[in-house]
C-alpha cells in the first residue's frame, strides 16, 4: 500500500517525480549523518561505513515492509529529531558519549585512534561502550526506514522500472550536490537539517504531515543552538569542524599575554597558531626562556641543517606556522599546500605573523599527492607538517585523507621534487612505535639512504610549536655528515635519536594503512563490524519471514557493487587527488554511469545477459590489472577520461545487469531490499583490503558477481522473477 506521503493513483510522471525526490532526500540525509556523527562521536570518523551500512539497512527494511505495514514518509522527521536529540542532549547533561564510546573501544590499540588515551575498564565497560555504539547505529537505521518504504512502493507502481530507477538515481545526483553546496559554503549542521527538511516537504501529504515536519525541523534546529555561542569561533569546512580561540597566559607581573590561538578539529586539539616572531619572544623573556636558543628549536631547527633554503615547499601548511618559519629564515619563495580551504582562511585571518599575506608565498588548496604529481618545481627543502588526519576521504570507504600521503610511492614522488642537495623534513605525532618505525623504513626504501629520526624540542609554553618526532633525509645520503658538521644540531639529535627496533610492513598505494600494525583486520574493526552485522541480521529477520524472501541474485549484486564503488573511489582519489570535490565528482560519475547503463539496458534482451556478465568479468580483470600510474603523464582532462573508462566500465556493465533483471522482477520491494541488504555485506567485506590491499576488492567483487550469475541462471531465479507474486 502506498504511504500517505506518496501519491496513491498518480500518473507515471508524478511517480517518477516522487522517485526523484526520494532519491535526493535519502542520499542527502545519508551524507548529512555520515558527516555529522563522525564529528560528534569520533569513533564513527574511523568507521564511516558504519553509518553507510545503517542507511542501507534502514532502506532495506523499509523496502521489505511494503505490503505488511502502512508507513508514512512523515515519520522521517520525528526519527531524525530523535537522532539529533540523542547526539546533542547527553553532552548538554554532562554525559560525554564521545569519550565513553571512543576511549573504551580505543583500548584495542592495534588500530590507533588519534590522540585517544585508551581508557582501561572491565568487560562491562567495553560492552557498554559497544552497546552505545550499536544504539546510535540503530537510530541511523530507523531514520531511513520510512524513505526506503516509500521508495519501494513508488518503484512498484512505476510501469517502467528502468525509467523509475533512473529518476531515483538522478535525484541522488541532486542530493549529493545539495550537500556539496552546504560544504562549499561552510554551513553549520543546523542548515544541513533545514535543507533536508525542505527536500522532504514535497513528499508529504496533508496538514498533519506538514505540521509534524515543521515542528520536528524547528526542534532539531533548536537543539543545535541549545548551548549558545561558546568561546572563540567555529567553522565547518568541507572536511571537519574547526574551532579556534585565543591562547592567553599570564606573565610574572600578572598581565594577560596572548601567545596566539589554539585550533581544534572535531573537538580535539589539532595545532597552535603560534606567534614565534623574535620580537615577540624577546619582549617576554620570562615566558619564553628558550629564546636564547630559538634557532635550534621547533620550526627553526631545520634551517640550521639546510641553510640558504631559497625554494621551500610546505605540505600540510595548516594555518601557516611552517610557512612563517621559512620566511623568518630567509626563504625566497614558499609554496604552501593545504587540503582544507577553511584552515587556510583561518590562518590568513588570525595568524600573528601573517605568513599568507607575504608576496613570497603561494598557497595551493589541494591534496598533497595531487600536488606532487602536477608540480613542476624543484625545492631546496620540503617540509611535511603534521598531516595526521582526523577524518576520512569519502562516505564509501575507510581510507583517511592522509593515507595516500604516507606510502613508499608518495615518498618517491617527494624525492623527485628535491634538488640534488635538497632535504625532506617530516614531522609526525605517532602514538604507537610501529608507526614511527614504518615511516623510517618507508623513507629509507624510497630514498635509498637512511634517514635521521629524533625528537625535536618544542617551545615550552607553546606545546606542539614545531617539535615532536622528526625525520630528516636528503637525496645524497649526506644527512649524517651535515648534522655532524654542526655541533649544536648534533647534540640535539643525539640526545633523542630514534632507530627502528623491528621490521614492519611498508605502506603502499595498494595497502596504504599507516595506522594498522600489520596486514590483518584490526580487532576493533572485527568487534564493531561483527556486532553490527549480527544486529542487522536480528533486525531484518522478523520483517522478511526467516530470510526466505530475500533474492540471492539482488543480494549478491548489492554486495559486489558496493565493493566496486569503494575500489573505484579509492583509485580515482589516488590518481586525481583526495579532496572533497574530487570525491563528489567521482561519486557523481558513478551515478551518471548507472544512468548510462539504464539507457543502454533497453537495447539488451534478457537472453543477452550472459554476454553482459562476460563483459563485466573481463572489465573487472582489466581494471584490476591496469597500471593507473601509466596515465600520470596525461593532462587533467585526458587523464580523467582514460581513468573513467578503465575504472567505470565494470560499473557500466554491472548497472546493465542490475536494471535489466530488476525490470523483469515482480516484487520491486523484495528486489530493492535484497540489494540494499547485500550492500551491508559488501561494506563489511571492505575490511578485506586491510589484509589483501585495495585492488583485491575488485577480485572479491568478481566473486560476488560470479555467484549472482549462478543464482540467476543455474538456480532458476530468472524464471522466478517472471512467475512469483508478492
Amino acid at each position: 500500500m502506498m504511504p500517505s506521503g506518496a501519491v496513491e493513483q498518480g500518473s507515471q510522471p508524478r511517480i517518477r517525480l516522487q522517485l526523484f525526490l526520494v532519491g535526493a532526500f535519502l542520499l542527502y540525509v545519508e551524507l548529512l549523518l555520515i558527516r555529522w556523527i563522525s564529528t560528534e562521536i569520533r569513533v564513527f570518523a574511523y568507521f564511516k561505513n558504519l553509518t553507510l551500512i545503517g542507511c542501507f539497512l534502514g532502506m532495506g527494511i523499509g523496502c521489505m515492509l511494503v505490503g505488511r505495514i502502512r508507513l508514512r514518509f512523515a515519520w522521517s522527521y520525528p526519527l531524525l529529531l530523535l537522532f539529533v536529540a540523542a547526539v546533542v542532549l547527553p553532552n548538554e547533561l554532562g554525559l560525554s558519549v564521545n569519550q565513553v564510546v571512543s576511549q573504551f573501544l580505543g583500548e584495542m590499540i592495534d588500530m590507533p585512534l588519534w590522540v585517544w588515551a585508551a581508557r582501561s575498564g572491565g568487560t562491562a565497560s567495553k560492552v557498554g561502550a559497544l552497546a552505545a555504539l550499536i544504539f546510535f547505529f540503530l537510530l541511523i537505521t530507523m531514520v531511513f526506514v520510512p524513505g526506503g518504504h516509500g521508495l519501494a512502493v513508488c518503484m512498484g507502481r512505476s510501469v517502467s522500472k528502468i525509467s523509475g530507477y533512473s529518476a531515483n538515481v538522478a535525484g541522488s545526483l541532486v542530493g549529493i550536490w545539495c550537500f556539496s553546496a552546504t560544504s562549499y559554503l561552510s554551513l553549520p549542521p543546523a542548515c544541513w537539517v533545514a535543507v533536508a527538511a525542505v527536500l522532504g516537504l514535497p513528499l508529504l501529504r496533508g496538514r498533519r504531515d506538514w505540521a509534524v515536519a515543521v515542528g520536528c525541523t524547528a526542534g532539531m534546529i533548536g537543539l543545535f543552538y541549545i548551548r549558545g555561542a561558546g568561546p572563540g569561533s567555529t567553522v565547518w569546512s568541507p572536511y571537519q569542524k574547526l574551532s579556534y580561540q585565543p591562547a592567553v597566559v599570564s606573565d610574572s607581573s600578572g598581565r594577560s599575554i596572548q601567545t596566539g590561538y589554539t585550533l581544534q578539529v572535531n573537538e580535539t586539539f589539532y595545532q597552535r597558531i603560534a606567534n614565534l616572531d623574535p620580537r615577540f619572544l624577546s619582549a617576554h623573556p620570562d615566558l619564553f626562556p628558550e629564546y636564547v636558543d630559538q634557532d635550534h628549536i621547533g620550526y627553526n631547527l631545520v634551517y640550521r641543517i639546510r641553510e640558504s633554503a631559497e625554494e621551500v615547499l610546505v605540505v600540510g601548511a595548516g594555518t601557516g606556522n611552517d610557512v612563517a618559519a621559512a620566511l623568518r629564515n630567509g626563504a625566497r619563495h614558499v609554496d604552501a599546500v593545504e587540503i582544507d580551504p577553511r584552515i587556510v582562511d583561518i590562518g590568513r585571518g588570525i595568524h600573528p605573523e601573517r605568513p599568507y599575506d607575504d608576496p613570497r608565498v603561494t598557497v595551493y588548496v589541494d591534496d598533497a599527492r595531487s600536488y606532487f604529481k602536477k608540480c613542476g618545481r624543484k625545492y631546496d627543502l620540503i617540509v611535511m607538517g603534521a598531516l595526521d588526519s582526523h577524518t576520512l576521504n569519502s562516505a564509501l570507504s575507510n581510507l583517511r585523507i592522509d593515507n595516500f600521503v604516507y606510502t613508499v610511492e608518495a615518498f618517491r614522488e617527494v624525492r623527485t621534487l628535491l634538488r640534488p642537495d635538497g632535504l625532506l623534513w617530516l614531522v609526525f605525532a605517532f602514538e604507537q612505535p610501529f608507526i614511527g618505525e614504518r615511516l623510517y623504513l618507508m623513507l629509507q626504501d624510497a630514498f635509498g639512504v637512511q634517514p635521521v629520526a629524533f625528537i625535536n624540542r618544542e617551545v615550552g609554553l607553546l606545546s606542539s610549536a614545531g617539535g615532536g618526532a622528526t625525520f630528516v633525509i636528503d637525496r645524497e645520503g649526506r644527512i649524517e655528515e651535515r648534522i655532524a658538521a654542526r655541533p649544536r644540531v648534533r647534540q640535539i639529535v643525539e640526545e633523542t635519536r630514534m632507530k627502528p627496533q623491528s621490521a614492519v610492513n611498508l605502506a603502499s598505494d595498494d595497502w596504504p594503512y599507516l595506522y594498522i600494525r600489520s596486514p590483518a583486520v584490526p580487532r576493533l574493526y572485527l568487534v564493531v563490524m561483527g556486532a553490527i552485522v549480527l544486529v542487522a541480521a536480528a533486525l531484518t529477520r522478523p520483517f522478511i519471514q526467516a530470510f526466505h524472501r530475500i533474492s540471492p541474485h539482488f543480494f549478491l549484486l548489492g554486495a559486489a557493487f558496493l565493493l566496486l564503488e569503494v575500489q573505484s573511489i579509492s583509485r580515482m582519489a589516488l590518481l586525481l587527488g583526495n579532496t572533497w570535490i574530487v570525491n563528489a565528482l567521482v561519486i557523481s560519475a558513478i551515478l551518471i554511469m548507472i544512468l548510462l547503463a539504464n539507457a543502454s539496458a533497453c537495447l539488451v534482451s534478457p537472453r543477452a545477459l550472459p554476454l553482459v556478465y562476460v563483459a563485466l568479468f573481463v572489465s573487472i580483470l582489466i581494471s584490476y590489472a591496469f597500471p593507473l600510474e601509466s596515465l600520470l603523464s596525461l593532462n587533467g582532462t585526458s587523464k580523467s577520461a582514460a581513468a573513467s573508462v578503465v575504472i567505470g566500465m565494470p560499473i557500466f556493465f554491472a548497472g546493465i545487469i542490475f536494471i535489466r533483471t530488476f525490470a523483469t522482477t515482480v516484487d520491486a520491494g523484495i528486489a530493492l531490499g535484497s540489494n540494499l541488504l547485500g550492500a551491508i555485506i559488501g561494506g563489511a567485506c571492505e575490511s578485506a583490503s586491510f589484509v589483501a590491499g585495495l585492488n583485491a576488492l575488485a577480485l572479491l567483487a568478481l566473486v560476488f558477481y560470479v555467484a549472482s550469475f549462478l543464482c540467476l541462471f543455474l538456480s532458476g531465479e530468472m524464471r522466478l522473477m517472471h512467475g512469483r507474486s508478492s
